[in-house]
């Protein structure tokens, strides 16, 4: 047996079955010329027509909190779940699966049915759209339209949130390319949240004559898509605006449509032209007629009937230039209703855009700065020295927030699934996994925790409920890394005032983990409600490790809050968790789950097996810069042990072996198996084993994820880049959508995780209140760049050793850093600092340790756009 990460080389094996145990082999017998390639810079992550790698990709092009609106690999929309449909999954289906799942012979969306049969572009274009190019030159008239057929190649760079797709055909004197995209602004979530989609075409001439080219776009009018009566009248209306013309799309109210139904609401198209081409009644197919001028300027149909709306411009290109054109693709549905126990309703951008004509007026009016600086951001993010194909699976996950996983009421508060349509109430057992958002829209992370984590969820006794108003009770490992995910977002601030007006309540909440001790060890053993959805008696290390670490973030919040007494307490607490679970929880290789003394193995639980979470406690640690929670020489074995009896370069053997898991790794996939069984017992799982026993033969990317930041953290990189390779190429665009990372339904929260491995990578930490950031990179630190957001501001981090020297430098792209202190590391002998500000130097002095380097400032650093802090060391 011989495994294929790729498709076109066997990377690891072959396996012989007396090398194989329990479906996993010891020796991974990975190609060793393969894992070199893992570090490689690369080239941008590029799929083609040719190879057959376009019919899956469904890019999320949408704002976030907007709906889900996919781009195809040819350039095309689908999906179009823009009308509060409030389905579960992408698609809908079942899938008749050859084996016994836990959950049936079904593969339904929350159980993959869009990773074992991945809907392709083709099949779910529920509106009609598209644009076409006619192009004139010497005597001849060219027309195309933007799909497959149309062009010799298709070439679609997936670069989260810009895509660049490369339209080829050698017979033409033009190359077009279209880069599609809705804002996206780190730090600015609201115009990163705007219902439109942005094409910005490039014609650029390559011959020695000038070339025409028109080019026209179309949008069918769907308004009303599940409400409307058949006698409805849906209509098209051209509009104008400053600097552009377009159509709205809209449907007739009557007596049977009140405009309160959830698909109520307009959509439609606009270009960025002086030059007034439209129809409100666009016919296909394409012909040269489609590109002249108008037809009435209203279009009423009856909804039998299609109804497209298109507008046109026309460019004249010189030889050897480049000339430009912008459309706007727009809609807005504001009646969302979710839950009936939830009181807020509405969406987020009805709050300060009223209706379709609204969006376009603002998009166009802040059209520059809206294209620039995202353009900007996907440009610091891959001006880098880590590999391309690693930012790629690290960041794209952030896409989520632009899918019907998440949502954001008409009030401004957050509100998400675990994954689309699946699992309500932003669940804190999954969403706490997620390193991605807060990191890039800190504002809704801390909105959302004092909303609602601190807010509408927090008892009297301190317990957070766990899914909000809709399930009322506790998870345990909810509580306490939301508990972490506060001390996260008070980092991600740019002063102390979200902690100050918090502090009360966040004590409450770590007082209440402290009090689910119930012996008084430090070591959290109380049953309760756990992200596998069960609850399990005894002391479990993943548990206890989380509980430890959101308690030392209690400790260091306290602190900043000059609450010693409490900090005490914390501390105490800490001392007493580490040394108890270093010393009944680990095994000598990892760390196990100790069943209760009196209800003994009953339950299901993971007991003497290796389980995939078990020292997520230390993993969170690393993301927030606590230090450590668990003893660093125990925590790098079961790391270890995790990668022996977990880590599979082929998952097919374990899951021939083992059934009931649901199929989110296919044979010839390598992934990392949620909890096996290394002691070979008869019952690892207890006596009396249910249907969530399925979750432990799973791999279940979000997990892995955790993992691989983790093994980063821990010096582990060549297994952290290849678990997180495999998933990368478990989702490759040949197979399914890259962009639809799956575990409970599509495009599932905890995936986010893959973030926090670029945190680690980075080795990355940030307080934004006491002014300091430290970089510690784990991969290429002689010569190292990368891109990172901060409380005010986001840029590009960049070190580089040469000739026994050493120089760093800190540059703003977009608003300002505020610095007390910069840390830096180095395996090699430094001194003699200078460093300077935009050119002129500053006062500032170095302390020294062992493998670090710690720079403070005289007097605060504020380093503006455009601004450029630089590090000499001798």
């Amino acid at each position: 047996m011989a495994l294929y990460a790729s498709r076109f080389k066997s990377i690891a094996g072959p396996f012989t079955p007396y090398e194989i145990e329990n479906g996993i082999p010891f020796d991974k017998k990975i190609d060793p010329a393969w894992i070199r390639s893992l570090y490689e810079r690369g080239k941008v992550t590029t799929y083609t027509k040719s190879k057959n790698e376009l019919e899956f990709i469904g890019m999320p092009v949408g704002g976030i909190t907007t709906g889900t609106l996919y781009l195809a690999g040819d350039g095309r929309l689908w999906l179009w779940d823009i009308f509060n449909a409030n389905q579960e999954g992408i698609d809908p289906k079942e899938v008749e699966w050859k084996t016994d799942l836990h959950v049936g012979k079904k593969v339904r969306s929350r159980d993959g049915s869009a990773y074992v049969a991945p809907p392709r572009s083709s099949e779910m274009r529920l509106v009609e759209q598209g644009f076409a190019f006619k192009i004139e030159y010497d005597g001849r008239t060219v027309i195309k339209k933007m799909e497959g057929n149309d062009w010799t190649e298709i070439r679609f760079e997936a670069t989260y949130p810009m895509a660049t797709i490369h339209y080829i055909d050698d017979q033409l004197p033009v190359s077009i390319t279209a880069n599609v995209f809705s804002p996206f602004i780190p730090l600015d979530d609201k115009n990163s949240g705007l219902p439109a989609t942005i094409y910005s075409f490039s014609v650029k001439n390559i011959s020695k004559k000038p070339v025409a080219v028109s080019i026209v776009g179309w949008v069918e009018n769907k308004v009303g898509l599940r409400s409307a009566p058949k006698n409805a009248v849906r209509t098209n209306e051209l509009i104008s605006g400053k600097s552009y013309f377009g159509i709205k799309q809209e449907l007739r109210l009557s007596e049977n449509l009140k405009g309160t139904e959830a698909d109520i609401g307009s959509m439609g198209i606009s270009v960025r032209s002086e030059k007034l081409t439209y129809h409100t009644d666009f016919v296909l197919p394409i012909t040269a007629a489609s590109f002249s001028n108008s037809d009435s300027k209203i279009t009423d149909k009856k909804v039998a009937d299609s109804l497209i709306g298109a507008v046109s411009t026309k460019l004249l290109v010189q030889p050897t230039k480049t000339s430009t054109a912008d459309f706007v693709i727009g809609w807005h549905f504001p009646n969302l209703k979710l839950h009936p126990s939830i009181p807020d309703k509405g969406r987020y951008y009805n709050s300060f855009l009223s209706n379709l004509t609204a969006v376009f007026d603002y998009v166009h009016q802040h059209f520059s700065f809206l294209k620039q600086t995202t353009k900007k951001w996907k440009e610091v993010w891959y001006d880098s020295s880590l590999p391309y194909w690693f930012l790629d699976r690290t960041f794209l996950n952030i896409s989520t927030l632009a899918t019907t996983t998440a949502h954001r009421f008409e009030s401004g508060r957050f509100y998400a699934w675990e994954g689309v349509g699946c699992c309500e109430g932003t669940c804190t057992h999954v969403w706490q996994y997620a390193q991605a958002p807060a990191r890039i829209f800190p504002g809704i992370e801390k909105d959302t925790r004092q909303r609602v984590d601190l807010g509408l969820s927090l008892q009297p006794d301190g317990m957070m409920w766990y899914r909000g108003e809709v399930v009322k009770g506790p998870a345990i490992d909810g509580q306490a890394g939301t508990i972490l995910r506060i001390y996260r977002e008070h980092q991600m601030s740019a002063n102390s005032g979200f902690l100050i007006a918090n502090w009360t309540k966040i004590k409450l909440a770590v007082q209440y983990v402290i009090r689910q001790d119930r012996n008084n060890d430090g070591m959290e053993d109380t049953p309760i409600e756990n992200t596998l959805d069960a609850v399990w008696d005894g002391e479990i290390s993943w548990l206890v490790g989380l509980c430890i670490a959101a308690v030392k973030a209690g400790e260091q919040m306290a602190i900043e809050m000059n609450d010693m007494e409490f900090a005490a307490i914390c501390e105490a607490y800490v001392a007493k968790g580490m040394k108890n679970m270093e010393e009944k929880l680990f095994n000598g290789e990892y760390f196990i789950h100790r069943p209760d003394a009196e209800k003994g193995r009953q339950k299901l639980g993971s007991y003497n097996t290796c389980h995939i979470d078990q020292v997520y406690g230390q993993s969170w640690a690393h993301q927030v810069a606590i230090g450590r929670v668990i003893d660093k020489e125990k925590t790098v074995a079961a790391l270890k042990a995790l990668w022996k009896y977990n880590f599979t370069p082929d998952v097919g053997p374990y899951i021939k072996e083992h059934l009931g898991g649901r199929p989110y790794a296919l044979e010839g996939e390598g992934g990392m198996i949620m909890n096996t069984n290394p002691k070979n017992e008869a019952k690892p799982y207890g006596e009396n084993v249910t249907w969530q026993l399925g979750y432990f033969h799973e791999c279940m990317s979000g997990f892995e994820h955790q993992v691989a930041a983790h093994m980063m953290a821990e010096g582990m990189v060549e297994e952290s880049l290849i678990l997180t390779r495999m998933i990368h190429d478990r989702y490759h665009a040949a197979k399914r959508n890259p962009f639809n990372e799956i575990e409970c339904s599509d495009h599932y929260a905890r995936a986010m995780a893959s973030y926090g491995t670029f945190i680690t990578a980075c080795g990355f930490e940030y307080h934004g209140p006491k002014g300091y950031m430290k970089f510690a990179p784990k991969i290429g630190s002689d010569n190292f760049k990368a891109p990172f957001t901060s409380a005010e501001g986001w840029g590009t981090f960049q070190q580089k050793f040469a000739n026994g020297k050493m120089k760093a430098s800190v540059v703003i792209k977009f608003g300002n850093l505020r610095l007390n202190s910069f840390g830096l590391e180095s395996s090699k002998n430094v001194s003699g600092l200078q460093v300077t500000l935009n050119g002129n130097r500053i006062p500032a002095t170095m302390k020294k340790d062992t493998n670090s380097v710690v720079v403070n400032f005289e007097k605060e650093v504020i380093i503006k756009e455009g601004g450029r802090l630089e590090f000499s060391f001798i």
